[in-house]
């Protein structure tokens, strides 16, 4: 898949071609190319914007609802199930360069490029981009907030 296409897809054009590459990039493509450039300080970056993101909609959305209500919430949206399983609808999982020698499948590697892919576009465009991709594209995928 093209990435211009990709960008069509989860309705985000990066202003820097070259965050969306790293967050597709595994670290073993990375050690087998020799670039050092791979997806895994976007994908710590990523995790944390991700669940800062979420837990300010659910904060808001939900303003009669407890603690306990917000947490289990955020945990079922931001768990490795959902993130690999968004990752595979987005067709973030086809995108993901990894190395020729790495036979064994890594069952998170989508989730962790969705991660990445969170952290890449806070670098892009900021928060308030990621909170509008989050309700777009993620929230609509899994959950009916108003349901």
């Amino acid at each position: 898949m093209d990435l211009s296409v990709f960008e069509e897809l989860i309705g985000y054009e990066f202003k820097d071609k070259e965050l969306l590459k790293r967050a597709l990039t595994h670290s073993s493509y990375a050690n087998e190319k020799g670039t050092g450039l791979d997806n895994e300080r976007l994908e710590f970056l990523g995790d944390a914007i991700l669940e800062s993101v979420v837990s300010d909609i659910l904060y808001h959305h939900f303003e009669k609802r407890h603690e306990g209500f917000l947490t289990a919430t955020r945990s079922k949206i931001v768990q490795r199930e959902s993130l690999n399983r968004l990752a595979k609808e987005m067709g973030i999982d086809k995108l993901i360069q990894t190395s020729t020698r790495n036979h064994s499948a890594h069952s998170h590697l989508g989730g962790n490029a969705f991660e990445a892919l969170m952290g890449a576009i806070y670098l892009d465009k900021g928060y308030k981009a990621c909170q509008k991709f989050v309700l777009k594209q993620i929230l609509g995928r899994l959950m009916d907030l108003d349901g």
